[in-house]
């Protein structure tokens, strides 16, 4: 169970770590996480339009799932812990591919496509363990 502790909170702080362009410069999505409650009552959210519409709700998607992949750590039936992970893990890179789903046409997509791949990597390394690899206990 240790390993799976670890691949959640890995999964976790590379999803926060995401290197997003924001404005004119970088930053991490883990600032629009914690500024995402702020501008999502002062802007338009349009999930379908450009980079700059879709970073605010994807923050916050990903935010409530990162807290909830945390909590679903202690649920205690094997079967519910799984189908947790598995759902929040699947919500998050769901999040994230939305995020980025323009990368052939944008450079911004991309440079997030490429800073997201850690994330991505260890997504599927906790999907492959908790549902193939590591058994009912």
């Amino acid at each position: 169970m240790k390993t799976l502790n670890f691949l959640s909170w890995l999964t976790v702080i590379l999803n926060g770590c995401i290197v997003i362009g924001a404005g004119h410069g970088i930053g991490i999505l883990f600032i629009y996480e914690i500024l995402g409650f702020k501008f999502i009552w002062k802007e338009d959210v349009d999930l379908l339009g450009s980079y700059d519409d879709r970073l605010v709700p994807v923050a916050l998607i990903s935010f409530i799932c990162q807290i909830l992949l945390l909590i679903s750590l202690w649920a205690k039936p094997w079967k519910t812990k799984k189908m947790l992970i598995t759902v929040f893990c699947l919500i998050l890179v769901s999040a994230f591919l939305f995020l980025v789903r323009d990368f052939p046409e944008s450079g911004i997509d991309m440079f997030s496509l490429i800073g997201g791949i850690p994330f991505s990597i260890s997504a599927v390394i906790l999907l492959i363990r908790v549902n193939f690899i590591i058994k009912e206990r």
